[in-house]
Order: structure tokens, then C-alpha cells, then sequence
């Protein structure tokens, strides 16, 4: 077989294998799709059979194995999550009924307070919980055990009742005040001058 007719053979079996490739998506096919654009190139050049077949195979092998390479790092967790991921596979106590239905739930992990959601339901507060996932700005928690009988139910500051001023005391000052005001009031007026001297002629 001439080169004319391996070019278009070549150019065909990439061609098949990269569409199989968008298909599947698991980057098997990508390989040989990739070696048969390396012997279509030869061919393209009028080069020997067997360098076609060699570039071929050589090409497919070291494709796959540097996108195994790349495809295990991708698949690798990081050695340090950063921001919110850190709290995955953490415990931590429910401090507000997590209701799905009612869309309210709040869980205290280390000292810090989030929003949670859970998928199996409503989990009393109080419940010691896991984080086993993101989703958003929240954390999603599944249930681990009932709260302990010494639980104390935790009341936010904010929506706390304020407690009644209590009144002020009565300063010395001010009790002296009003003594001497009473003293005063009680005293009788001393008569003027006129009525209490009688007058002559």
C-alpha cells in the first residue's frame, strides 16, 4: 500500500478516534487518536511504512502515559484545603434545628458558626454532626448521635431578651434635698411687719 492511500487511513483513524474520544470522555481513545496524527504526518511526508507504525505506537504510548500522569494529579486531594474545605470530615454540634423544610439550621464547628443543610432530614439541635461536603455558602452535615441530657440550648445574643434596668439609688444628696424641703414647707411664715405691729393714731 502507497503512501497516497495510508494518509487518508491515517487521517480517518484520527478522526474516528477523536470523536470517539468526545463521546466517552475517559480519555482512552485520546492516545491513539493522537499517535494516528503522528503517522498521518509521515505519511504526509512520504516517509517508510514502518516509520508510520512506529510513530504511530510510540506516540499512542507516551500520550497515555502523560495524561495518566496528568489525570492523577487532577484526581489527588490537596495535601491542605484552604477557607471552608477544611471543615470536611470535621464534628461539630448543631446550635439551630436544621430543617430542610423550613430551610433553617445552624452548626458550631471549632468556634466558628455556619449555615447548614442536611439530605436525611431533620436533625434536633444539640445533635453532634459531620460535615461531609459544600454546597454554597453552607455547609452540608449528616447526623451522627442525639444531644447529650446536659445540653444546654443556645440562645443568640442578638435575639436575646434584654433584662430591666434596674432602678437608680437615692443619692445622700438627694435625700437631704428633700428633707430640707419638707422642714420647709412644714414651718409656718413669720406674719409681715404690718399686721403684727399694730398701728397708731
Amino acid at each position: 500500500m502507497d503512501n497516497e492511500l495510508w494518509r487518508w487511513v491515517w487521517v480517518a483513524l484520527a478522526m474516528v478516534m477523536g470523536l470517539g474520544e468526545i463521546f466517552t470522555a475517559g480519555f482512552f481513545l485520546l492516545p491513539f487518536a493522537l499517535g494516528a496524527v503522528l503517522a498521518a504526518a509521515a505519511a504526509w511526508l512520504d516517509l517508510h511504512g514502518a516509520v508510520q507504525w512506529l510513530l504511530f505506537f510510540g506516540g499512542t504510548a507516551v500520550s497515555m502515559v502523560i495524561l495518566r500522569r496528568f489525570m492523577g494529579r487532577q484526581d489527588r486531594p490537596d495535601d491542605l484545603p484552604v477557607g471552608a474545605n477544611r471543615y470536611i470530615g470535621m464534628s461539630g454540634r448543631a446550635v439551630e434545628v436544621i430543617d430542610p423544610v423550613n430551610n433553617t439550621g445552624r452548626v458550631r464547628v471549632e468556634s466558628d458558626e455556619w449555615r447548614a443543610v442536611c439530605e436525611e432530614g431533620r436533625i434536633e439541635e444539640g445533635s453532634l454532626v459531620q460535615v461531609v461536603a459544600l454546597a454554597g455558602t453552607k455547609l452540608q452535615v449528616e447526623f451522627v448521635e442525639a444531644p447529650p441530657d446536659d445540653y444546654v440550648p443556645h440562645v443568640d445574643p442578638a435575639t436575646a431578651a434584654p433584662t430591666p434596668d434596674a432602678p437608680e439609688p437615692q443619692s445622700d444628696h438627694d435625700a437631704g434635698d428633700g428633707s430640707s424641703d419638707d422642714a420647709d414647707t412644714d414651718q409656718p411664715s413669720a406674719p409681715d411687719d404690718e399686721t403684727a405691729t399694730p398701728r397708731s393714731d
